[in-house]
């Protein structure tokens, strides 16, 4: 790459990605198109008093009546301590009932309460108006294309480990490579 300093204009010496815009990356398109509709679920659930994550923690307990600490935070990706803060919050709140104190390895059972009910009803007007393609700028037959393709991504990238995203193969990890 070029050094900046012999650069004769704005782009000069930039990689042709960036300095045609990487605008279209459809990986960064759907970054920015994501966290923009991110910010406006949050907006919006903000009227009725919820948060993103406690909605989900709510959805899924009221799905399933009854799940762990540890299997909601598989679920919502969370680390375990975020999501005893989270559940924390939900209990002050009076949307969610678990046990007392528990012991590190016990298992933690969660339920919803009648309160965390009612909370996701107040967040159905909310859920049908950010429903509505028009709100995304998109017709109806957009709208499901615009599914059907988001589908389809979340299936490419949440792939197994050592599966096939990036056109060739990708290396188990091993101990030093695993996250933390």
């Amino acid at each position: 790459m070029a050094d900046p300093a012999d650069d004769d204009g704005p782009g000069a010496g930039l990689p042709p990605w960036l300095a045609e815009d990487p605008a279209g990356i459809p990986a960064y398109a759907l970054a920015r198109a994501g966290a923009a509709v991110n910010a406006l679920f949050a907006r919006e659930l903000a009227t009725v008093g919820l948060r993103p994550h406690t909605f989900v923690v709510l959805v899924h307990l009221a799905r399933a009546r009854t799940l762990t600490s540890a299997e909601l935070a598989r679920r919502l990706q969370l680390t375990p301590q975020s999501m005893s803060a989270l559940l924390h919050g939900l209990v002050d709140a009076g949307w969610v009932e678990r046990p007392g104190p528990v012991r590190r390895g016990q298992r933690a059972q969660v339920h919803i309460t009648e309160a965390g009910h009612q909370a996701l009803l107040a967040a159905g007007p909310v859920l049908a108006d950010l429903g509505r393609p028009a709100v995304l700028g998109l017709t109806e037959a957009e709208a499901a294309t615009l599914h059907g393709l988001l589908d389809r991504v979340l299936t490419a990238v949440q792939a197994p480990p050592g599966a096939d995203r990036l056109g060739g193969p990708q290396p188990n990890p091993g101990p030093a490579d695993t996250p933390t």
